[in-house]
């Protein structure tokens, strides 16, 4: 099993100071990453950024709508920067049972440009999909049902009600990748997602049910890091590193 860093986490520092920001990365023990945007570069100048600083793309987030327009650019970019596998990353939530059939329809066209190039792919939720629509059903069932391959985020598992590790288990075969990002119940009731290791999230049962499921890499994810965002990566792959067996 191996840990990858999601660089949304970063996106703040980066857009400052790319190449810096990297290179701290790297330094703090950062090995694979997973993009999300090419901060204004082309697919080469960003993977020559990424070969600096010693890091490797595992896996590149690729708004649905990029598969849809140009998937022949997804495709060749995700050759230069070597990432072999593609996510998106949502889609527009969905309120009824026809809106979540189209939506995973679209997704479903996307893992099929993937596919075509022998790419993998996978789907990335948040916690929409796990809410009721109109006619009682949910949008994760419809991606269960179309057997897409799934990037399960831990944290808005964990949001939605749901066992997180259950759920991952339950991806066993069509489960590459599995996001990391931990959260914390405050005292109004809202969720506020931290640093692994400081919310609620039980890491030793994630990785053990990333590995049953077939996973290859567990990826660190913050959406609200502090103003130390590589020291919060720091941290939350620590407390990944000795959650490994």
């Amino acid at each position: 099993m191996q840990l990858a860093v999601q660089l949304y986490t970063l996106r703040h520092r980066l857009e400052e100071d790319l190449e810096g920001t990297l290179a701290a990365l790297a330094d703090s023990g950062g090995k694979e990453v997973e993009l999300a945007g090419l901060y204004g570069l082309s697919p080469e100048e960003m993977r020559a950024a990424l070969d600096g600083a010693g890091l490797v793309a595992c896996a590149g987030h690729v708004p649905i709508e990029a598969f849809e327009a140009e998937p022949e650019r997804v495709v060749e970019a995700a050759s230069v920067l070597g990432t072999g596998t593609v996510v998106v990353p949502t889609v527009p939530a969905p309120e009824t049972g026809a809106a979540a059939d189209e939506a995973v329809a679209r997704i479903v066209a996307a893992w099929e440009v993937a596919s075509e190039a022998d790419l993998g792919f996978a789907y990335h939720n948040h916690d929409f999909e796990l809410r009721a629509l109109d006619d009682g059903s949910d949008m994760w069932s419809r991606l269960d049902a179309a057997g897409v391959p799934q990037e399960p985020d831990v944290g808005w598992l964990l949001v939605a009600g749901r066992d997180p590790a259950a759920a991952i288990r339950d991806l066993a075969g069509r489960c590459p990748l599995v996001h990391a990002k931990d959260v914390r119940r405050r005292a109004d009731g809202t969720w506020e997602d931290v640093i692994a290791g400081d919310g609620e999230v039980d890491w030793p049962a994630i990785v053990a049910a990333s590995e049953a499921a077939g996973a290859t890499r567990i990826v660190v994810e913050l959406d609200n890091p502090s103003e130390h965002p590589v020291d919060d990566l720091a941290l939350s792959l620590a407390t990944l590193r000795a959650a490994l067996p």
